[in-house]
């Protein structure tokens, strides 16, 4: 996942919406949105990566939420102990440990490449931030994270928020693009129109005029010469009543973005939980 947005607590009908596109190669086998089960029971709603099992964003059965984005290395890392997928999946665990702090004090950060983790549980309503990264190198608000076992880690109350490969809301031309998209759905009177526009945000090819970041920089991305792009888009709303709908789009990716709108799309409505409380 390399474009993530994602509100908490920012609309009294819908308290959690989450926007976000995944970007991967195009030889990695994915298994689209579904729902299954972790080996303690757990059933989870996600995409799922076919080769290592894990997961970039997925929605548990307990009310917990965890997001996954990698952060841009060059040249490239060779490939850590573990798998950064495995990290989501940890959280939504049943014995998973009960805070972000918690959590980086169990996973010891040097066994995976350098990612963002987002930690969400809506029951207690605690939402953390982690990075196995200095976010020094991104932004200078680096101060306000705390460091665990190798991760910064940083605590977030109710707002707007967003990630891509670098550290927490660096201000990247497509992260402030979809922010924005965001930011105007959440009060939208018609959920299913506030839907299809952050769709139509995240499968939008217009990179930014910055020739140092434009191929990379709008957020629908498709690079053919490294057989890479946007390989899925997600929307996610919850309405805090105790319905979550999943809606995905995914892309015939080596088409490129004209083929967008023939992206095969599903919808997964589910009872989820009950309204959070404030963190």
């Amino acid at each position: 996942m390399c474009l993530i947005a994602w509100a908490v607590q920012q609309a009294p009908a819908a308290p959690l919406w989450v926007a976000a596109n995944r970007d991967e190669a195009w030889e990695r086998p994915t298994l689209p949105l579904h729902a299954w089960t972790l080996p303690d029971g757990i059933q989870v709603w996600s995409g799922r990566d076919a080769r290592a099992g894990g997961a970039w964003l997925a929605f548990g059965a307990t009310g917990r939420v965890a997001m996954l984005t990698n952060v841009r290395a060059w040249p490239p890392e060779p490939p850590r102990a573990r798998s950064r997928g495995e990290l989501v999946t940890r959280w939504l665990q049943r014995d998973a440990p009960l805070d972000g702090a918690a959590f980086a004090a169990a996973h010891d950060a040097r066994d995976y490449n350098g990612c963002n983790l987002v930690l969400g549980d809506v029951r207690r309503g605690h939402w953390a931030w982690l990075t196995n990264r200095d976010p020094a190198r991104h932004t200078a608000d680096s101060v306000s994270a705390k460091r665990v076992q190798g991760w910064w880690i940083r605590a977030l109350p109710p707002g707007l928020y967003g990630l891509s490969n670098a550290a927490l809301d660096t201000p990247w031309p497509k992260l402030l693009r979809l922010k924005a998209a965001l930011g105007a759905a959440l009060h939208a009177p018609d959920h299913d129109a506030a839907t299809a526009a952050l769709w139509g945000t995240l499968r939008s090819h217009v990179p930014a005029a910055d020739a140092t970041e434009h191929l990379t920089s709008s957020p629908y991305v498709h690079l053919p010469q490294r057989r890479y792009g946007t390989r899925s888009s997600l929307v996610a709303r919850w309405d805090g009543a105790g319905a979550l709908t999943l809606t995905e789009w995914t892309y015939p990716s080596p088409q490129g973005p004209q083929a967008a709108e023939q992206a095969d799309q599903r919808r997964i409505s589910i009872a989820w939980c009950a309204m959070p409380t404030s963190s």
